[in-house]
């Protein structure tokens, strides 16, 4: 098939082509305006590698970088940072949040663990590529409490490692 020939076709069939595109442009619209808002927050974390390993006390070698900043990555998404946040934030005393407790979960188990795995089920946690630079990111429908969360996921952390 030559160029003059993929001219005819698109010329003889010009109307399917524009009714494909707009369904298409149709369907994306109503579609994204139907979703809820979602924001993202974004917090940094610089993991200091040059400094000693808190168990051995012996300085860490460049080529267990990687290693090292998965390890933190793991220490951020843990439950113990999560609990923390909990704990921090008071979150376990806003009644709607007791009030969806008792719905989702009729009152069987801990409130703190029960909020704490939902909030970790927002969180995302990535090292960055070349530097020692941990990303925490945390999404939710309100930006500011978005952005509230993913700062005590940090300070969280921080608490931790001391």
């Amino acid at each position: 098939m030559n160029f003059s020939q993929f001219r005819l076709i698109l010329k003889a069939r010009w109307l399917v082509a524009v009714l494909a595109l707009g369904v298409t442009v149709a369907t994306t619209l109503v579609v994204s305006l139907s979703l809820p808002k979602s924001y993202t927050a974004t917090t940094a974390l610089v993991v200091d590698s040059k400094s000693k390993d808190p168990i051995t006390g012996v300085m860490l070698p460049s080529q267990l970088l990687p290693g090292y900043l998965a390890t933190q990555v793991d220490i951020i998404n843990s439950r113990n940072v999560a609990l923390r946040v909990v704990d921090t934030l008071k979150i376990t005393q806003i009644p709607s949040v007791r009030e969806d407790f008792q719905k989702s979960a009729q009152g069987q188990g801990d409130i703190r663990h029960w909020m704490a795995d939902l909030l970790l089920q927002k969180l995302d946690v990535k090292p960055s590529r070349e530097s020692s630079v941990i990303e925490v990111n945390f999404s939710g429908t309100d930006p500011k409490f978005a952005a509230i969360v993913a700062n005590a996921f940090a300070q969280g952390y921080i608490q931790t490692n001391l």
